[in-house]
């Protein structure tokens, strides 16, 4: 994958879901929808909790936030929250500078606090949402 300078990532392996993906292939579940929608509801929790850290002065950066449909299959899958882009270039300094001062609120590592807190205890969340994923509505 290439990345753009500047850029910071961070990535997670969910593990011990493959007793989840046994029971669901027994209840002819599609296995990539439902962990789809499992990762895209946890995208977004992770990135509303953000939005209320990320510091605002103009309000571009906070606009700026974009949240990727999942890709892949079960066996590899990604979805990425990210801000900056060209209305917000300043987003990585804004993410990493501890040292500066936002009057209006908001922090540094507005993205990576929030990813941290909601994978602390994985794989329970994303399997939780793995098993809502998968009920037949």
């Amino acid at each position: 994958m290439a990345t753009v300078p500047g850029e910071k990532w961070i990535s997670m392996k969910v593990t011990k879901v493959e007793p989840i993906i046994k029971d669901l292939k027994k209840l002819n579940i599609d296995i990539d929808r439902a962990l789809a929608e499992a990762l895209f509801t946890t995208a977004h929790q992770i990135a509303g909790k953000a939005d209320e850290l990320v510091p605002v002065d103009t309000g571009a950066l906070k606009s700026s936030q974009d949240v990727t449909m999942p890709k892949g299959t079960s066996k590899s899958m990604n979805s990425r929250i990210t801000y900056g882009g060209p209305s917000a270039a300043y987003a990585l300094e804004v993410h990493e500078n501890k040292e500066m001062n936002h009057p209006r609120g908001g922090q540094a590592k507005f993205l990576e606090e929030p990813f941290l807190a909601e994978t602390g205890d994985w794989p329970q969340p994303i399997v939780t949402r793995l098993q809502i994923a998968s009920l037949p509505w």
